[in-house]
């Protein structure tokens, strides 16, 4: 009896093994394509905002930015129309990388291209999506690293 026993554990045991090792390997396939949360600022607290930076052609970093639950621009800065995104190098001035616009769920995504590797990124209300700088505190910041 304890050999029928044996044997039957070690068939169990061999067809368990090949579904643990599935499941290992798509619980690593979605920890490495989650998308890391952006801090969102404290008059903002039921947004939600990540940033995905992916490798591009030619080395470049393609960003991709998306919030949820933010507050029409207007609502948190008097005169914002859009929100622009701005990233800043470690070792350079800020730039503005474009408008977001957000629809009638406040659900927004930019999507953009950089030569950077490592940035921080910040989202602010503007007046229009052409400003130079940002004039008004930013809604989301956060660091961004590339990993290829």
């Amino acid at each position: 009896m304890r050999s029928r026993d044996s044997i039957v554990r070690l068939v169990v045991l061999a067809l368990a093994m090949p579904t643990l090792a599935v499941l290992a390997v798509m619980q690593i396939g979605c920890a490495t394509t989650q998308q890391p949360m952006m801090h969102s600022a404290v008059g903002v607290p039921a947004s939600e905002g990540t940033v995905s930076a992916t490798k591009g052609d030619n080395d470049n970093t393609i960003v991709t930015v998306r919030v949820k639950h933010l507050a029409p621009p207007a609502k948190m800065a008097s005169d914002a129309t859009v929100y622009v995104v701005w990233i800043q190098p470690l070792d350079g001035a800020i730039q503005n990388v474009g408008a977001m616009v957000l629809d009638e769920d406040l659900v927004g995504t930019l999507n953009t291209v950089t030569p950077h590797h490592r940035f921080k990124l910040t989202v602010t209300p503007e007046p229009n999506g052409a400003v130079a700088h940002p004039s008004h505190e930013p809604v989301f910041t956060t660091d961004v690293e590339r990993t290829d």
